[in-house]
């Protein structure tokens, strides 16, 4: 049995061949989820933008800049399709808040797990510092921890700096740090893992990236076709390069 309280997917309604693949493995796995379903872009209203979404250069430098510092990326309007899908993972977070008296797992509809992902979990989730708030475990864009010093045999759970997200396909959230993330993230002003980024940031989270990756992503890996994020780079938020 997967050793979390409650699992949220992500999930854009169009899209009914993720949600099937990623129902077949959870079935097969005793895994239930609730999915996040509301919000598609293609029914977003002007209020339910305006509610959740501020376009504000201030606030945006303010948020955005400060976290990224050097890496940031210049300020633009977000797209339909990035608002949709942020709503969706505040809405998730708010979920583990209200929900989960421990953690929560909140996914995207594309992720791709191992064949042995339930024991794979649990024994990753046993040897991680029992100080976390967050856990990221997927393996976006490649990202890695840059420096591993001082590591032991089979360490798997590495603490990382600020800015601390790892794309959001897949991550474990505390309640008490989802709680605190969501009444401070709405309204957000960039897409989700960088939002995200700027509320643990701001909220000094705990964060740890386990490494080897313990899912992959379906649309980065070929097997889905993208639907947010830069087709050369793989960034969401990315403006150097060309976005679908």
């Amino acid at each position: 049995m997967l050793n979390v309280e409650k699992t949220y997917v992500v999930h854009y309604t169009r899209l009914i061949e993720r949600r099937q693949r990623l129902e077949g493995f959870l079935r097969n796995n005793n895994i239930v989820a609730e999915y996040i379903i509301p919000f598609d872009k293609d029914d977003l209203t002007e209020e339910q933008i305006g509610e959740y979404y501020l376009f504000d250069k201030d606030e945006y430098s303010n948020r955005v800049d400060k976290t990224y510092k050097s890496q940031t990326s210049p300020f633009r309007p977000m797209t339909k399709a990035e608002i949709s899908c942020t709503i969706k993972h505040y809405e998730a977070i708010k979920r583990v808040g209200d929900e989960c008296q421990e953690y929560g797992l909140i996914l995207e509809d594309d992720v791709v797990f191992p064949d042995n992902f339930v024991n794979l979990f649990n024994e990753y989730l046993e040897k991680t510092p029992k100080d976390w708030d967050v856990i990221f475990m997927g393996s976006c864009c490649d990202l890695t921890i840059s420096e591993k010093q001082n590591t032991t045999d089979g360490q798997i759970a590495f603490p990382k700096d600020h800015p601390a997200t790892k794309c959001a396909d897949a991550y474990l959230v505390r309640a008490s740090m989802a709680r605190k993330v969501a009444n401070t993230m709405k309204p957000f002003v960039v897409i989700s893992d960088w939002e995200l980024a700027c509320q643990l940031a701001a909220h000094d989270a705990k964060v740890y990236w386990w490494e080897p990756a313990l899912v992959y992503q379906g649309s980065e890996s070929g097997l889905f076709n993208t639907t947010l994020g830069c087709n050369t780079c793989g960034r969401r938020g990315c403006t150097r390069h060309e976005e679908d």
